[in-house]
């Protein structure tokens, strides 16, 4: 039987497909992926999402069916396993099945959390919650990040720079779990084919990220903000019109709304970044 390919699932959480330099975004700090795309990689610039929430969209390309199919449309429906007969098809199961080492890090939003995983993958790993901090120390990923009911940051989700003196970074999830799946590629197994599957949180809300990546990214280049309608909504959704209107984000002036997509670019850099890591660990195995 010829050997099996090693197989990396990363999978960051909501990353706008145009914030790649490749892509033409002035202002993205995407060096490992334009590389990867120069190189090997291919880069889809007209694809389509199943699913504007994150836990349709991975019941779909993990089951292979559009999300309408078993009614996976919201956050509360995820894939089910039931009996041998009826179970819902998940990537996951089916390479494991294949004898495959499925390592799973990062987030679920795939499987019901009351549900057993060891179905779906050989190592579920876990990262110890880190101890509560104070607001600038970003290491949940929403608490204090929130200002006051009623107020024009209740829904931003802006806290910005996070600082934390070096020597206590990496300090969150995603990092954890990025130097575990590195850490096992290079004492990968010569026996087994691998499956890495990093869902990551960033980039997400609440929208901060530590240096250096904050500051790597130029303001001024950053691509102007599609301004809001000054008269009538005519031939827009109606929900665009609810959300502006119940965020009250209406007194934000540019300079606010360029430093919280700034903050966004950051973690668009940091997850470019760990992909390079990931990258790194391969190449060092001899894998990639």
């Amino acid at each position: 039987m010829p050997k099996r390919p090693h197989i990396v699932l990363f999978n960051p959480d909501q990353w706008r497909g145009d914030v790649l330099g490749h892509a033409g975004d002035p202002a993205a700090v995407t060096p490992n992926l334009d590389a990867l795309v120069r190189t090997d990689a291919v880069s889809f610039r007209r694809t389509f999402c199943q699913a504007t929430v994150c836990t349709p969209s991975r019941a779909s390309f993990m089951s292979g069916w559009y999300a309408h199919v078993r009614g996976h449309r919201t956050m509360y429906h995820m894939l089910h396993q039931y009996d041998q007969v009826t179970d819902e098809p998940n990537l996951l199961k089916m390479l494991k099945d294949e004898g495959y080492l499925v390592w799973w890090g990062g987030k679920n939003d795939l499987t019901p959390g009351q549900e057993p995983v060891e179905r779906y993958c050989d190592v579920r790993n876990r990262i110890p919650a880190p101890p509560p901090g104070p607001k600038s120390d970003g290491r949940s990923r929403n608490e204090n990040a929130r200002g006051e009911p009623g107020s024009d940051t209740f829904y931003s989700f802006y806290v910005g720079r996070v600082d934390l003196p070096e020597e206590e970074r990496p300090y969150d999830f995603d990092w954890g779990h990025v130097l575990a799946a590195c850490e096992l590629i290079r004492s990968a197994p010569a026996d087994q084919p691998l499956c890495i599957y990093l869902p990551l949180g960033f980039p997400h809300p609440a929208y901060r990220v530590e240096e250096p990546f904050y500051s790597m990214i130029d303001r001024e280049r950053i691509p102007e903000r599609t301004p809001t309608p000054d008269g009538p909504w005519d031939g827009k959704p109606s929900m665009l019109r609810g959300i502006w209107e119940r965020q009250g984000m209406q007194t934000w002036t540019e300079e606010r709304w360029t430093e919280l997509k700034a903050t966004y670019y950051g973690q668009c850099a940091r997850v470019d970044a760990q992909i390079g890591m990931v990258l790194e660990a391969l190449r060092d195995a001899g894998i990639y």
